[in-house]
């Protein structure tokens, strides 16, 4: 499936004033809407990449001024006014990776373009001029007075003040976290992570406080407007808010809110989206302002198993009649997705931890277990072939499936990339040993099936 015009959202931005709000798409285009009344938003302008758009940020400086980012590794600077077309400016390229992120300096001229290889490319924009990197980059934010937070691969965390030098001001290991964003003031960062809790650090990295927001792993955060409290996104499609003592002020989950990209303008919450607009959420009560999007209760994972029953219960897959239930396989993260072939073998995904395990055919013991590392974090799984030559098949929480082949004699072989759909993947569903449905977003279907070789294709 090839993304179209009406193509996921993938990121949104607000101007300053909130009145404005940018939206880049996985079609490579980018939607200005006009939000002083965010239930009936005014769409302005659309104007086009070359390729899926991942990021946007308004100029602070020139309210006129929009910087996108796309997955052709280019960023550009775009003349944004309302009573005419848009006008491209400047386009910063060359860089080796997409461009996953961008974020303006307070001074309005740098530019920091956060690459899908962890780097964060910094540029004098308007002089098109690359004044170098910052290395073990994969998230990052900058303050109202400039300071740059950055979140490294294996999770440590830097401030940084790149008027005086790229050197950080201060690091502290922070593992396990996915995002971070400054508080209105500049004085606090939070740190969203995997565990479904936010910390709050000083611009020191000095803890102050762990807020618990739920058990769900957490993949994005910012702030309201007033900075009372922490708004976050989480894996399953919530987004949330709570304040500074745990405290929950409103939780929603829908599964059409892609919770990738979170932007706050006043009083209005927007989030990118599996739909062809951004979602809009009052921020402080959490009531949906997006005609159709409406609160729901995630789903416990089960599966028919053995007569009873097979279900994921926080961390642990269980299995067995109530009252008699055994803990089949466990996770160090809350399990989002399960499936059951042939009553032998069990897969499991806790965020990017895929577990496969084939059971004694007389009990509920293990004969073998495998986890396997996804390239990124799975929303749903799904098991073909045998108990001698089984099938994994992953969907990404974006819009990529994945697959592995294990025949339990040796290493398992992938994980292999089986395509993207353009409105991501919502389920996947077994029609027989060889052959499983993928359903988007937009309820659009497709059938996947084995071939001899063992290679899953459309």
């Amino acid at each position: 499936m090839n993304p179209g015009t009406t193509a996921p959202v993938s990121c949104v931005a607000f101007r300053a004033d909130g009145m404005r709000l940018a939206g880049g798409t996985q079609a490579g285009t980018v939607m200005v809407q006009e939000t002083s009344d965010p239930s009936r938003p005014v769409t302005l302008t659309e104007f086009a990449h070359r390729s899926a758009v991942l990021a946007a940020a308004w100029n602070p400086g020139a309210s006129d001024l929009l910087a996108t980012g796309s997955a052709d590794g280019t960023a550009a600077v775009w003349r944004v006014v309302d009573d005419r077309p848009p006008y491209l400016m400047k386009v910063l390229g060359g860089h080796p990776a997409a461009v996953a992120d961008v974020a303006w300096m307070p001074d309005g001229q740098h530019l920091l373009c956060l690459l899908g290889d962890g780097r964060a490319a910094v540029w004098q924009a308007f002089g098109e001029t690359y004044l170098g990197e910052i290395d073990d980059c994969v998230r990052l934010d900058v303050s109202p007075t400039g300071l740059v937070a950055t979140v490294g691969t294996n999770g440590f965390v830097a401030v940084r003040d790149l008027a005086q030098d790229r050197a950080p001001l201060a690091g502290r290991a922070a593992p396990a976290v996915e995002a971070c964003a400054w508080s209105p003031d500049a004085t606090t960062l939070a740190l969203a992570r995997r565990d479904g809790t936010v910390e709050l650090r000083n611009a020191h990295l000095d803890p102050i406080r762990t807020i618990r927001a739920g058990d769900s792993p957490l993949r994005s955060v910012t702030w309201s407007a007033d900075g009372r409290h922490v708004l976050a996104g989480a894996y399953d499609g919530s987004v949330l808010a709570v304040d500074a003592e745990s405290r929950p002020v409103w939780r929603l989950s829908d599964p059409t809110i892609r919770t990738r990209s979170l932007a706050v303008g006043g009083p209005v919450l927007a989030t990118a989206a599996f739909a062809a607009r951004p979602h809009l959420i009052d921020a402080t009560s959490g009531k949906p302002f997006t005609p159709g999007l409406a609160p729901s209760t995630p789903a416990t994972p089960t599966r028919p198993f053995r007569g009873a029953v097979l279900a994921a219960e926080g961390r642990v897959v269980t299995a067995g009649p109530p009252g008699a239930r055994v803990v089949v396989v466990e996770h160090d993260l809350r399990v989002g997705a399960i499936d059951a072939l042939a009553d032998r073998v069990v897969v499991s995904a806790a965020h990017q931890a895929v577990r496969v395990a084939r059971l004694d055919p007389a009990v509920l013991e293990v004969e073998r277990g495998i986890t396997l590392r996804a390239p990124e974090p799975v929303r749903t799984v799904a098991l073909l072939g045998t108990p001698e030559t089984t099938v994994v098949v992953a969907a990404s929480h974006d819009v990529r499936l994945w697959s592995w082949t294990v025949d339990w004699t040796g290493p398992p072989a992938g994980p292999t990339l089986v395509g993207e759909f353009g409105a991501g993947l919502a389920t996947l569903q077994r029609l027989d040993e060889h052959r499983l449905t993928a359903t988007d977003h937009r309820g659009e279907l497709a059938i996947l099936a084995l071939g001899a070789d063992g290679a899953l294709s459309t």
